[in-house]
């Protein structure tokens, strides 16, 4: 009997010590939580009182059968088990409604997320996290209001690329807010710099030729434009055979391999490390452009409707088509990037990802493209299998970056339970992210 009682009393006791440690930092050290949830602060207070005297006189023996079983030591356990469980039930109810304000909140750790919200007035503290909110971001610049962080006019991204923005952001109010009003501003910033580099493309020959054009953008806008300028002039040259020009792409085959060329001079001069990455990212994609173009040199191939050629990730630049229902983050107005692949058509999302570098395209990437956004097309998901270390994950981040689309990564353990997989899906549902579940099957 007496064994029974020690190890009931003892598997309540560690579990009140594991969620006491938990959110003893939190109602008791945090002045945020404790405006916010006052009641439950103040049932917390009690329990915590209770436990400490509880330990006090736990400690003053060292007998295990006497503490366990000391008249009534069960029942006080249970009711602080209660009781904290209580408090943490009103908690999470809390933070659920600020992940509902922005759902970018979902994918964050609680602790940090208590962190973030405790320190909501404090933008300078608020943006040690933003690198767990926005994945290529890693602050803002503050360099307009360096002691109280309310006004950003740039920011600076994990692999210190910095982008200056054409319009400051006035950061004020409730933290959940103003992180809602910094995703809408990234999106914009980008697209503005988009437009003015597409723009300045034009004059690649006269006025700035392409390995200086570059130095004028960020690494991901830099490889965008290109992309977008590679499909119009491919376009063209289609226009050109159909005309009759029959060497049209022999000669357009030149002008891909001349500009691999300067950028490859470039590489090999005196560069800072951003350049440098810059370029090589440009340089990868440029080569898989060339190859390609090649192809169709080879081939004869002059149909601007081949497979070879739709089954392509091809950029172009103009208004967001009507009647699709396409998600754009543009204003209807104003021009955007529009990604065509086969049948499947979306709008570039802006989603920041830093100077990191792409993959190098084969023949099976561009196979795990197709398949991957036929699927989105039918409103399905992708598995990508294959042995370990072949590139499934990477090939998934890869093309969410060629849609400037947020992408969370997840490695699922044995420790994910429905309730984690619950919160993962409701941030995914209501941020419009891809999310990509690693070892799902373990």
């Amino acid at each position: 009997g007496k064994l029974r009682a020690i190890d009931g009393t003892l598997s309540v006791w560690t579990k009140v010590q594991a969620n006491w440690c938990r959110l003893e930092p939190i109602f008791m050290q945090s002045d945020d939580i404790r405006s916010q949830l006052p009641d439950d602060s103040k049932r917390f207070e009690q329990m915590d009182n209770q436990f400490k005297d509880l330990m006090v006189d736990a400690s003053n023996n060292s007998l295990i059968v006497e503490i366990c079983c000391a008249e009534g030591r069960e029942d006080v356990l249970r009711n602080i088990c209660d009781g904290i469980e209580t408090c943490e039930r009103a908690l999470n109810e809390y933070l659920e409604q600020k992940k509902k304000a922005f759902p970018r909140f979902y994918f964050v750790a609680n602790q940090a997320l208590l962190d973030i919200l405790s320190n909501g007035n404090r933008p300078l503290k608020v943006a040690e996290y933003l690198g767990d909110i926005f994945d290529g971001v890693k602050t803002l610049d503050f360099s307009k209001a360096p002691d109280t962080g309310k006004i950003a006019c740039g920011h600076i991204s994990k692999d210190t690329e910095k982008v200056a923005w054409a319009q400051d952001l006035y950061i004020e109010g409730a933290v959940e807010l103003y992180l809602v009003k910094l995703e809408e501003h990234f999106r914009l910033m980008l697209r503005e710099e988009l437009e003015a580099a597409r723009n300045a493309a034009d004059n690649w020959e006269m006025d700035k030729p392409r390995e200086r054009w570059l130095e004028d953008y960020c690494s991901q806008l830099s490889l965008v434009g290109t992309q977008i300028l590679w499909t119009e002039e491919t376009h063209r040259v289609f226009d050109e055979i159909e005309s009759g020009s029959e060497n049209a792409m022999k000669e357009y085959k030149r002008v891909n391999d001349d500009r691999i060329e300067k950028l490859i001079k470039r590489v090999q001069t005196d560069l800072t490390k951003d350049v440098r990455n810059k370029i090589i990212t440009i340089i990868t994609i440029d080569v898989h452009g060339r190859d390609i173009v090649e192809g169709f040199v080879i081939t004869k191939i002059t149909d601007p409707t081949d497979f070879k050629w739709l089954s392509q990730l091809r950029f172009y630049w103009g208004l967001c088509p009507q009647g699709q229902n396409l998600v754009s983050y543009t204003p209807e107005d104003q021009k955007t990037s529009i990604i065509r692949i086969c049948d499947w058509c979306t709008i570039y999302c802006y989603e920041y990802v830093g100077n990191c570098g792409r993959l190098v395209i084969t023949p099976l990437t561009d196979r795990c493209y197709i398949t991957l956004t036929q699927a989105l097309g039918l409103t399905l998901g992708g598995a990508p299998a294959g042995p370990a270390g072949t590139g499934k994950t990477e090939t998934t981040k890869d093309l969410s970056r060629a849609l400037g689309l947020q992408i969370v990564v997840f490695n699922c353990s044995d420790q994910m339970t429905y309730q984690t997989m619950a919160q993962i899906f409701m941030g995914i549902a209501q941020t419009g992210c891809w999310g990509c579940f690693d070892e799902f099957n373990r």
